[in-house]
């Protein structure tokens, strides 16, 4: 900068210096704005961990299964009764009609077209919160369902490990998931009461069942902690593959099948999900075929996020952390909670009901069967008016960015036929009972000992930043923290200092003055004569 003030350099060449440091200037102020406000917009990357993680430091998927034949054709022959309702409405007692409406809930298309199940009689008062304990009533019993049952390689018994859900698909059971207690708020609390009512009275059951197992620690965000073992809920594997996994063995029987209800389609629904997240079988399901052994090989794909983003608003994250935001019926965030928290309200605030399976408090009505198309189109509007949303540039209808933590799995399928009849025949002679027995045998385990993950991690650290802004001065400026040191030396500090010295030097020498001034006024007048002597040499 000495060239543009130089006393022998000419007036051209000191125009050139100060043109060109103007330009330096500039662009190295554009450049720092340009830095700073991608940091503002991106302050975050996904990146690969640099190291692996092995299988027993996150939980086992939870695993919900849906079997589609889930009437037991001695309790209710769905088959008859429609037949015969469509002869004849008259033909049908109260208890049918009952049935039916809890059925149409459920039940395939072609068991609603058209039949809204009103007969004008006293059928019809009966309250549709009824809907889930008259479909436990014709419902398959669990421990005709499940035939045997394995975790780490080792027979537990069925009700320890499955326990059983309400969900959109109907009588459901789940392996790993939180309990109840967990996973709802209090107010949530009727629902389960609602499908496990045999447990109040057993003891022994109250402290095995799978439905009231709860955490030990395991948060989502949090991981385990270091006081659990691999004993800890929800559990997890020691290993990948076979040994490590769980296997179950489901059966029914043929005289049980039925297509009025199930559909063209039968066998089993079967869900992957995280312990912490409600299964959502009608969104998201493998099927699985009777007479078949499946096995699904898991491969989690799992997001973490650097602490240190807290401090950068969700909306650029686009993340929620678990303290930053709460739902109205469930304990933890998740995505999938919250859609399905804000399907329940606007379907409430579209049909005035909600659906059985939904959350809910205990006053809020549920849907009865002329209702079912009110709120099936609820889930489709809502669908549109986020898309919509989204289109324009509105941000999402309900908000429900992911948790920052979040655990999600791909699968592999493998299935072959189970010859389990003939195997049996072959060691002894089976029974008339085992002639229409349908078994299904389920594999479920993870593909590798360990896995790698992605992480949120800040875009540019201080440190990072303090680099990118030094090269860009350093550049086009030629400029260093000593530089500026220096110039923010002559532009402030000494100028302030001399400043400070010449105001302390007047002061001082005003003081002088005034010291002098007032030695004076203090020294005694004398007027009086002295006589001198003359000089002699």
């Amino acid at each position: 900068m000495r060239y543009m003030v130089h006393p022998e350099l000419s007036i051209k060449e000191r125009a050139c210096w100060s043109v060109m440091v103007i330009l330096s200037l500039a662009c190295c102020i554009v450049g720092i704005v340009i830095a700073h406000e991608r940091w503002m917009e991106k302050p975050l990357i996904v990146s690969f961990s640099p190291s692996s993680n092995p299988v027993w430091k996150m939980p086992f998927p939870a695993i919900t299964i849906c079997p589609q034949t889930r009437i037991d054709a001695d309790r209710f022959n769905v088959t008859e009764v429609f037949l015969r309702l469509r002869r004849n409405h008259s033909l049908l007692s109260d208890q049918e009609w009952v049935r039916l409406r809890a059925l149409s809930h459920v039940c395939s298309t072609v068991m609603r077209n058209n039949e809204n199940y009103s007969t004008g009689t006293a059928a019809d008062t009966v309250s549709e919160n009824d809907v889930v304990p008259e479909l436990m009533k014709i419902s398959l019993p669990q421990d005709d369902l499940f035939r045997a049952c394995m975790w780490s390689f080792n027979f537990r018994p069925c009700q320890s490990l499955w326990a059983r859900k309400v969900t959109e698909n109907g009588i459901c059971y789940s392996f790993n998931t939180l309990s109840g207690e967990e996973l709802y708020t209090d107010d949530q609390m009727f629902r389960e009461e609602q499908f496990n009512t045999d447990l109040a009275n057993n003891y022994m059951l109250k402290t095995t069942h799978a439905s009231l197992i709860q955490s030990t620690g395991w948060t989502m965000e949090d991981g385990y902690t270091t006081n659990e073992d691999l004993l800890a809920y929800p559990r997890r594997t020691a290993s990948g593959g076979f040994k490590g996994g769980i296997l179950a063995l489901l059966e029914t029987d043929a005289k049980d099948r039925e297509y009025i209800c199930s559909g063209a389609q039968q066998g089993y629904k079967v869900t992957i999900h995280a312990p912490d997240e409600i299964p959502r079988l009608s969104e998201y399901n493998i099927r699985v075929p009777p007479m078949q052994a499946v096995s699904i090989i898991i491969k989690p794909r799992m997001m973490t996020t650097q602490k240190s983003l807290h401090r950068h608003p969700a909306s650029i994250r686009q993340c929620y952390f678990s303290d930053e935001r709460s739902l109205r019926f469930f304990r933890v965030y998740n995505e999938q909670n919250c859609e399905f928290e804000c399907l329940a309200n606007y379907t409430l605030k579209l049909c005035g009901c909600v659906t059985f399976a939904m959350p809910r408090t205990n006053t809020t009505r549920v849907c009865r069967a002329h209702e079912i198309h009110c709120y099936k189109d609820a889930a489709t509007k809502l669908m549109e008016l986020g898309g919509l949303m989204l289109e324009e540039g509105d941000g999402e209808l309900c908000g429900c960015l992911p948790a920052c933590t979040t655990i999600k799995y791909d699968v592999e399928l493998s299935n072959d036929w189970l010859n389990l009849d003939q195997m049996l025949s072959s060691l002894a002679n089976t029974g008339p009972d085992r002639e229409s027995a349908e078994p299904m045998m389920l594999y479920v385990y993870f593909k590798d000992n360990k896995f790698l993950y992605t992480e949120r991690v800040e875009y540019m650290t201080f440190n990072g930043g303090l680099a990118s802004f030094g090269g860009i001065l350093a550049l086009l400026a030629g400029m260093s923290l000593i530089s500026l040191a220096e110039m923010v030396y002559y532009l402030a500090v000494r100028p302030l200092c001399l400043w400070m010295g010449s105001r302390l030097v007047c002061r001082c020498t005003v003081k002088v003055a005034e010291v002098a001034t007032h030695e004076v006024q203090l020294r005694p007048s004398d007027h009086r004569v002295h006589p001198v002597r003359p000089w002699i040499p």
